[in-house]
């Protein structure tokens, strides 16, 4: 069974009596600017609630009432408030001055001086004489508790820890590693062929560790044919998780699949670089659907002595991993029969994932001969790289190819109309059983559109005309 989150933690170690002594020099900071209203922040220690507000800071002053009041969220005591100025043209932006035990360390003559109300205390309040001071930054410092309980000494390999009891009750707080989290989800890739080794998910991409090239984590996937629960996903193996990309080569037939992922977080002695498990969730899922697999031919040599005597069964739709027999039925001593698989060109559906691969659309327009080219750039687009006739070639013609839903779409239409104009025409491509329709609007009809063929790096792509326009 799998862990989602990891129980290695970096220290544990915490009790009921706090009576100890302070650390110090902890601060959190807020930029107090508002626009022409209050001001209420919460932080990890600090909650800061001002009155009004402006563009330039916070206000304080008797004049309307106006102070600040900075209130701990988890008994710390505030022991110093520093303070950035506002500027209102009455003096120098972004002077700082700085209050400790409520004293000031610097006033304004103008506007009287800044009190701190209830100083080394777990809430305290900012105010200022008649005239307001404009308040844009507080940095409040405080002190928390040190705990005064046991240590406990805890193996990260075994996930155990031990420690002394001491005289008085104890509280343990487990201090976990951060979550590995993605930059990046995994993204589906529809109609790639059963039983070929095709990715079926662009991989997703995991955050690096602070400002280095290291990632928090790799991506994990798991594929099913079945829909899974996360208690299902949970009680899988670690082991039957991968790393690699999904590809479509384990399924045998068109179908969907499931593909589950999740964020398995670093391993390091370093304690700055390891990093908890990604949640496993059955919502973290990928539906695919899978295109039917190809199918090949089975034939003998040109040169083949005896051919009526020879048999391949199966010999045509062949499946990848599918039984063929191969029988003689003459009188010579057979040796053995040398089988060599032949080169598959490239397909339509390899453009759509890979980038550099070229597409060349070839069609007639009023019988005349137009050709255009295509550059896939890898993400379901393409660039057009040029052409030959008299509608490629025009510059008030726009013509793309680009996929949409499973198909690959050719579109031609003048720059004055839309794809869905009645001057426009498409060859709509599917490139999971390679068949095509062509759509042509009630004007473009007239141009009497004639697709002739399709072609993937200058190698032909049969194609078979699956509607009538």
């Amino acid at each position: 069974m799998i862990q989602i989150k990891k129980t290695i933690l970096t220290l544990v170690a915490l009790l009921a009596v706090t009576t100890g002594a302070w650390a110090t020099d902890a601060y959190e900071e807020f930029t107090t600017t508002a626009s022409w209203t209050s001001y209420d922040q919460t932080a990890d220690h600090f909650r800061v609630t001002g009155s009004y507000g402006f563009p330039q800071g916070l206000s304080i002053g008797t004049s309307h009432n106006y102070s600040i009041t900075i209130a701990a969220l988890n008994s710390e005591t505030i022991s110093k408030v520093e303070m950035t100025i506002g500027d209102m043209g009455t003096w120098n932006d972004g002077d700082v001055i700085s209050s400790t035990a409520g004293s000031v360390s610097g006033s304004y003559a103008v506007n009287g001086t800044i009190t701190v109300d209830n100083p080394n205390a777990s809430t305290v309040t900012l105010s200022a004489g008649e005239r307001s001071i404009l308040i844009k930054t507080l940095k409040v410092y405080y002190t928390s508790a040190a705990p005064t309980g046991p240590e406990v000494a805890w193996n990260k390999a075994s996930k155990t820890g031990t420690f002394t009891m001491t005289g008085g009750n104890v509280t343990l707080e487990p201090e976990y590693y951060p979550q590995a989290t993605l930059t990046a989800a995994p993204t589906a890739i529809n109609d790639v062929p059963a039983t070929t080794d095709g990715a079926i998910v662009n991989a997703g991409t995991v955050a690096n560790i602070g400002s280095t090239t290291t990632a928090q984590g790799t991506v994990m996937y798991y594929v099913s044919q079945t829909e899974m629960t996360d208690a299902a996903l949970l009680a899988l193996d670690a082991d039957a998780w991968t790393a690699d990309v999904p590809t479509a080569e384990s399924f045998t037939a068109a179908g969907q699949a499931h593909v589950y992922y999740y964020v398995r977080g670093n391993d390091s002695d370093n304690d700055d670089e390891n990093f908890s498990d990604g949640d496993i969730l059955a919502a973290n899922a990928l539906t695919v659907t899978i295109a039917a697999a190809p199918t090949y031919a089975v034939t003998f040599a040109d040169d083949l002595a005896e051919p009526t005597l020879w048999t391949a069964d199966p010999n045509t739709d062949v499946t990848k991993g599918q039984t063929v027999t191969v029988t003689y039925s003459g009188t010579k001593k057979v040796l053995g029969v040398k089988a060599e698989k032949k080169a598959t060109g490239p397909t339509l559906a390899e453009t759509l994932t890979t980038a550099g691969m070229t597409v060349k659309v070839s069609f007639l327009l009023n019988g005349n001969a137009e050709t255009v080219n295509f550059t896939s750039n890898g993400d379901g687009t393409y660039t057009k790289t040029g052409g030959t006739g008299t509608t490629a070639t025009a510059p008030d013609w726009t013509i793309q190819l680009v996929e949409n839903s499973g198909m690959i779409v050719f579109k031609a239409y003048p720059n004055s109309g839309s794809e869905n104009e009645i001057t426009a025409f498409k060859f709509n491509f599917f490139p999971s059983d390679n068949t095509y329709y062509m759509w042509a609007g009630m004007l473009a009809q007239g141009l009497n559109p004639t697709f002739t063929s399709i072609s993937v790096n200058d190698t032909a792509i049969a194609m078979t005309e699956a509607q009538d326009s």
